[in-house]
């Protein structure tokens, strides 16, 4: 006997057509989480990307790697713009729920900057000034905000504007908001130091007679401390008068740079502690060289009583009334003593354009004149984000290439950046805008950037 099976069925034979083998799943695309729908979506959202930026391709070239670094860049500011926004809409969703229930009246709000600071991982009092940064951006700053959560200014920028506007009411704080952002490209490329001027060069046209009151005040303020450091060393802090600390300033660098080409083997660092420590204790004094300070201004100014701010080169933005002060002197002594120490050099910026008067050289070095020229025109280093003063007067395009020595060809630079412009791939020219000097960079993976000097007094808004 044997066992029979069905008809059509047979263990050594495929499966006809009748039992066909049912296909493999094909795969599910995994698509990524979408944000605004929900909390759980936004929360599934934010780790993807966080999960993301992990799981980044190694691989790839100079140029794409510098990509990838610049739009991470973004991704951090707008990632500091969605914690603006959630703080305020945290301390809004407590505040409402005190509210209803009747408790902490005087201060519904008490205890959010600490959570805050929780969540971001810092300190209760980081936490708190976070809260209130965040709260006047949404109020008095929605282009500061826009902009920050664009990924096109960074917390750091954010800060200085709110900063820098602090004393004026929420009205003008709008206007001078719209002013620098209503474009969210308008601060890109400047370093730290030169949007604290870009702000005040706003903010003191609205306030220039309180902004003297305050630093008058700020100037009875001063003081000088010396303190215990490591390693046997003492630590020396104080804060003085910006006519002052710019006369200290440039005595000392004067000092070192004799020194320096006198063949002197000590680092500039190290000369100049020593010779202030020298001229302070009595034990040399100094020649009585007069200094020289550049104060760059419209003639509307200096002459018809105009708000617009002045430029005091080594400081930054001054107001306006404060510059005319520094031109006559408020009092007799004042006036006396800066004939025979300080000389106060004023330069006019054209009426039209607020550029300076170029100047033209046949040599490879620049002259004096011009270097002055071109310190007051860039201000600082002219690499976009460069926050360093300038030590070096360098021609754009090479004078061995070819490049003039004059006012358009030439650039402020710090030593570092004076040097990397020179390796290859590196490329500059000057952009005829019609306006401020402006450069095109091209860097070596092909990224180009453009650097423009920034706005001196006179020049229209």
């Amino acid at each position: 006997m044997f066992d029979e099976y069905p008809s059509g069925y047979s263990i050594d034979e495929p499966p006809d057509e009748y039992f066909p083998v049912a296909p493999a799943p094909a795969p599910v695309a995994c698509l990524p989480p979408v944000p605004g729908r929900c909390h759980e979506d936004d929360l599934a959202f934010l780790r993807y990307v966080r999960d993301g930026l992990a799981a980044l391709d190694t691989d790839g070239t100079a140029k794409e790697h510098h990509e990838k670094i610049a739009l991470a860049e973004e991704i951090k500011s707008a990632a500091a713009g969605a914690q603006v926004i959630s703080a305020t809409l945290m301390e809004a969703d407590v505040v409402a729920r005190r509210t209803e229930a009747g408790v902490r009246e005087n201060n519904p709000s008490y205890g959010v900057g600490a959570q805050v600071a929780l969540a971001r991982r810092e300190s209760p009092e980081q936490g708190r000034a976070f809260l209130g940064l965040s709260g006047r951006l949404v109020s008095d700053l929605p282009f500061t905000l826009i902009a920050l959560v664009r990924g096109k200014i960074g917390e750091s920028q954010a800060r200085t504007i709110d900063r820098e506007t602090a004393n004026l009411p929420s009205a003008q704080r709008g206007e001078i908001d719209a002013a620098l952002l209503r474009d969210p490209e308008g601060l890109k490329g400047l370093c730290v130091r030169a949007v604290v001027d870009r702000v005040r060069r706003l903010a003191y046209a609205y306030d220039s007679s309180d902004a003297l009151t305050r630093l008058e005040e700020a100037k009875s303020c001063r003081y000088l401390a010396v303190f215990p450091a490591r390693d046997a060393m003492m630590q020396v802090a104080g804060m003085l008068s910006v006519e002052d600390g710019l006369a200290i300033r440039q005595a000392l660098t004067l000092e070192v740079d004799r020194l320096k080409a006198a063949g002197d083997t000590r680092t500039r660092a190290q000369i100049m502690v020593d010779v202030a420590v020298d001229r302070i204790t009595g034990r040399s004094t100094a020649e009585g060289t007069q200094l020289m300070l550049y104060l760059a201004m419209s003639d509307r100014t200096l002459l018809q009583g105009g708000s617009e701010p002045a430029f005091l080169e080594g400081y930054g933005t001054v107001p306006s009334t404060w510059a005319r002060n520094l031109v006559g002197g408020r009092e007799p002594q004042d006036r006396e003593r800066r004939r025979s120490q300080v000389a106060l050099k004023r330069l006019y910026t054209h009426p039209d354009t607020g550029a300076l008067v170029g100047m033209d050289s046949r040599s490879r070095q620049f002259p004096k004149a011009l270097k002055d020229l071109i310190r007051i025109r860039d201000q600082y280093c002219r690499t976009p984000y460069c926050n360093a003063p300038i030590k070096h007067f360098d021609h754009v395009v090479q004078h061995s290439r070819g490049g003039p020595t004059n006012e358009a060809n030439s650039a402020g630079r710090c030593a570092a950046c004076n040097q990397t412009k020179e390796q290859t791939g590196w490329e500059e020219q000057v952009l005829d805008t019609g306006g401020r000097h402006t450069i095109l960079i091209t860097t070596p993976t092909g990224a180009q950037y453009t650097s423009t000097a920034p706005a001196l007094p006179g020049t229209p808004a």
